[in-house]
């Protein structure tokens, strides 16, 4: 069914692709905002200035209701935690009790971990570690207070959803490989959303890029601030003022790395604010208006080790709980327990260092995004190091991080 509907999408004029886009986005747009949705949005900045103890006591409730989940629902987190009175496990301090969960035994129990079914799951996605590949479900209600979340962040820093003009720059493949005009976008009509595909968009393409930017003038941008750095340089190189601005740009998917950062702030003319959420689902870190990262207390626990690893329990992934998941990411905490300047009570993060992107790259064409995994490759569970694609050429591929790549001898090298 999916491989029709690929079909009928690549093969039909471009306005056909914006109506299929709109209707996609229409139909996500129902299961995404809900009810739930617009309540919890509106919880969230009711509580956004609570004082430390109301944040601590919504964070303990709400980690004694996802306890009591895993061990009715989930088989795996019932037999491991078989010899433990969940009960007792009352506060953050009571987690240690508990032991973590490391990436190994991720691997070798997702399908006891999940508490609902592929095919009732709202919404999956796709993590990629070490070649492994990760599907985490997600329920209707995890979908919603997701969105709530980082709806919220956007809100904090002037962008609506759904109310205001938006640009994407996505790794998704809504590009078709047989389209010959220069028309790298896509729309959804129903949220005011312009897609922009990050696969074309480099500095060959800069100029086309920029000059629909100009004439949509969007009200904010998120995506792929590597996709978005590519513009900025072109837009600096060549001394381009902007007839928009957009109250701010944010980064979905990628590190930021700071001359990135730099670089996009001088080119559009607005802040570029960052978060964390690994594709595992962790706990929300977010940039605040005076530009420091808070661990938002409504999302989750961070636990910190001695050397600064991060253990998590998420509270937004009920379909595949993750209970002090050992997520292999590092964080830096300040020297002082002080009380940021925006006046938030979530604990400052002074930096947060992920793992490498397991990033892709061509030959003919360079680094590639992450999410430029094919989709077969997507449907393989287990490990995968190498694989070899036939589509109008050969390419062998392999992770950039093993010092390996992938050949592109096709006319057109498309992969996402």
């Amino acid at each position: 069914m999916r491989n029709l509907q690929s079909q009928l999408y690549e093969n039909t004029p471009i306005f056909i692709q914006n109506v299929l886009t709109s209707w996609n986005g229409y139909r996500k747009t129902r299961s995404r905002y809900g009810n739930l949705y617009y309540s919890f949005l509106i919880e969230l900045e009711k509580r956004q200035y609570l004082n430390e103890h109301h944040a601590k006591k919504y964070q303990e409730e709400e980690l004694q209701r996802l306890l009591r989940h895993a061990i009715e629902k989930s088989a795996f987190y019932k037999e491991l935690y078989r010899n433990i009175d969940i009960g007792e496990i009352r506060t953050v301090a009571d987690l240690k009790e508990l032991p973590v969960l490391d990436k190994e035994m991720l691997l070798h129990n997702i399908q006891d971990i999940y508490t609902v079914s592929e095919s009732a799951a709202a919404e999956s996605e796709i993590s990629y570690e070490k070649g492994n590949i990760i599907k985490l479900l997600y329920t209707k209600d995890d979908v919603q207070k997701r969105k709530a979340f980082l709806d919220f962040f956007k809100k904090q820093h002037g962008a609506v959803n759904l109310e205001m003009k938006r640009a994407s720059f996505s790794s998704r493949r809504i590009i078709p490989d047989n389209q010959h005009h220069k028309v790298f976008w896509r729309d959804n009509y129903f949220v005011r959303q312009r897609i922009y595909s990050s696969y074309y968009c480099n500095q060959e393409n800069a100029a086309v890029y920029i000059e629909d930017l100009e004439k949509y003038k969007p009200d904010f941008i998120d995506g792929l601030p590597s996709a978005i750095f590519e513009l900025a340089k072109y837009i600096n190189r060549n001394k381009f003022i902007l007839s928009f601005k957009p109250v701010a740009i944010f980064s979905v998917g990628e590190a930021v790395r700071p001359e990135c950062r730099r670089e996009i702030e001088e080119a559009f003319d607005c802040p570029l604010r960052d978060r964390y959420s690994s594709s595992e689902a962790a706990p929300f870190v977010m940039e605040c208006v005076k530009g420091r990262m808070h661990y938002n207390l409504y999302s989750g626990v961070i636990e910190t080790t001695e050397e600064g690893n991060m253990i998590v329990t998420s509270f937004n992934n009920y379909g595949t709980p993750l209970i002090r998941y050992d997520i292999g990411d590092r964080v830096e905490l300040p020297e002082m327990n002080e009380r940021c300047e925006c006046g938030s009570v979530h604990p400052v993060f002074e930096k947060i260092y992920a793992r490498p992107l397991q990033q892709p790259s061509s030959v003919s064409r360079g680094d590639l995004s992450a999410g430029f995994y094919p989709d077969k490759v997507q449907q393989v569970p287990g490990t995968l190091n190498k694989f070899h694609l036939f589509r109008s050429g050969f390419f062998p591929f392999k992770h950039r991080n093993d010092r390996s790549f992938f050949s592109v001898i096709s006319n057109r090298g498309a992969i996402d």
